[in-house]
């Protein structure tokens, strides 16, 4: 076959080639502009998705916490530094599309052997008459250099440019990454701290109920000796004493750890916290002000990191396509060039240059290339998917949280008034137990039942304030 055969042979491939199926659609599915309503939703800069962890937590001690912890902890550190690997490469990507520039410096020695091209070559051109003496070649033979060389690969179906939006949409995803390790932290120990709060309330409730009970032991051991209670009342008597007392030791266990989880969401070592009590803490008013769904999908960091991640993907396809047309390269080198050194600098005989372009085209793999486009593709629906997931499960979260915080106030309030209820009972069933009108089981079913209801009530509390935290954080953390 002639070389003209051959060369129309294979540019014929290469154009072959360079055919590709119809790729998917270059825009990604935006949100939803219909979305069912949240109650009581406002389109006003007063909704609670605008709102900064500083305003949402007004509790100075948690506060202190939550600084430090955001300094401090190991997680939001180590996303940071993440930042800075996705930073550099969005640097790399804005740097492809300029010409590649390297500075060339280089010396060698070489010795070719008698009976080779080179060597043959060399000692009849130092035998030419038409050769001046300065410019034969000389044995061992050396060669210096020093240049400049170029490599500019030609953009011209836009992968260079989709590389950069891609690394773009990659930081821009790495950033909101933070702001999502920063939300969990913040809601860690905001619910580690209430934790505490909580705890600390249902210690000093079983000491003040424990007090009761020891005095009501007393008072059945004295009416033992006076011949008015049995043995039985007094086992009793002690057996929900001692009880409490477990509960209280339980108790002190839990505290204990929640201050150590708490110290390490801070990264600091075991300490005395300093808190509010839980009559203390502020909440919320009644009025939930959430904002329009809209507002949840462009405050929640995840949905904004999810949405980058599908324009990634949605580019990585349009890359992978790029990969079935030719590249196209200029390349060059220019400087100086000598087997003497001396001879190197500012003499016109030792410049050279070399400037060329290249035409690059994918022949035989083809089936290679295509399944890396294929790959691309099903990654774009995968994200598709996961966008669209996260998009569904933070609206079903903040939906789900509201009833919780709401109901939960309700029952609040109807435990509150049980609590009232209970501690009257206990009055006067003491009362009464104390002048013959009531038996050691009233008073014990009182004393049980009042602390029962009591630690209910505290646990419910506990429950609506992390109900709170959890809100905070679905709503996105308020990063503006």
């Amino acid at each position: 076959m002639s070389p003209c055969l051959l060369l129309f042979a294979i540019v014929g491939l290469g154009l072959y080639s360079c055919k590709v199926d119809q790729p998917l659609l270059d825009t990604y599915n935006q949100p939803p502009e219909e979305y069912p309503e949240f109650v009581n939703s406002k389109a006003d800069s007063s909704n609670m998705a605008l709102v900064r962890w500083e305003s949402f937590f007004s509790d100075p001690q948690l506060q202190g916490l939550i600084r430090k912890g955001l300094e401090r902890n190991q997680d939001v550190n180590r996303t940071l530094a993440q930042i800075e690997v996705a930073r550099a490469a969005l640097s790399r990507a804005r740097m492809g599309q300029l010409p590649e520039l390297n500075l060339q410096a280089g010396a060698e020695v070489r010795k070719f052997g008698d009976f080779t091209m080179d060597g043959v070559g060399n000692d009849d051109t130092n035998l030419s008459p038409t050769v001046p003496e300065n410019r034969r070649i000389p044995v061992p033979y050396q060669d210096f250099v020093l240049g400049a060389t170029f490599n500019w690969e030609v953009d011209i179906w836009g992968r260079l440019q989709m590389r950069k939006k891609q690394a773009l949409a990659e930081y821009l995803a790495s950033e909101e990454m933070v702001n999502l390790t920063k939300t969990w932290l913040i809601a860690e120990i905001a619910s580690t701290y209430y934790t505490i709060v909580g705890l600390d309330e249902e210690i000093e409730t079983l000491l003040t109920n424990i007090a009761f009970q020891e005095e009501a032991f007393e008072l059945g051991k004295s009416l033992k000796n006076a011949g008015q209670e049995s043995q039985l009342s007094i086992d009793q008597f002690e057996a929900l004493m001692l009880n409490s007392k477990g509960i209280l030791i339980s108790k002190r266990r839990e505290l204990k750890q929640a201050e150590l989880n708490l110290a390490y969401l801070t990264g600091d070592y075991p300490e005395r916290v300093q808190r509010q009590s839980l009559s203390e803490v502020t909440v919320l008013p009644e009025v939930l002000e959430l904002g329009l769904p809209s507002d949840l999908l462009r405050m929640r960091p995840d949905i904004r990191a999810a949405e980058q991640n599908l324009q990634a993907n949605n580019l990585e396809v349009g890359i992978a396509r790029t990969a079935f047309f030719p590249t196209f390269n200029l390349y060059g080198m220019a400087g100086f060039n000598a087997f003497e050194f001396s001879k190197l600098f500012l003499n016109p005989g030792s410049a050279v240059y070399q400037l060329g372009g290249g035409l690059v085209a994918p022949v035989f793999n083809r089936n290679r290339i295509k399944a890396s486009y294929e790959s691309a593709k099903a990654r774009q629906k995968i994200a598709l998917y996961d966008y669209e997931q996260t998009v569904l499960s933070g609206y079903l979260e903040v939906i789900g949280l509201v009833n919780d915080y709401r109901t939960l106030r309700e029952e609040l309030q109807l435990k509150t008034n049980e609590v009232l209820v209970q501690r009257r009972s206990v009055d006067n069933a003491n009362t009464m137990f104390k002048v013959g009108y009531a038996d050691y089981l009233d008073v014990i079913n009182s004393q049980s039942n009042s602390l029962a209801s009591e630690l209910e009530y505290i646990e419910l509390k506990m429950l609506q304030l992390q109900r709170l935290v959890s809100l905070y954080r679905a709503l996105g953390g308020g990063w503006q």
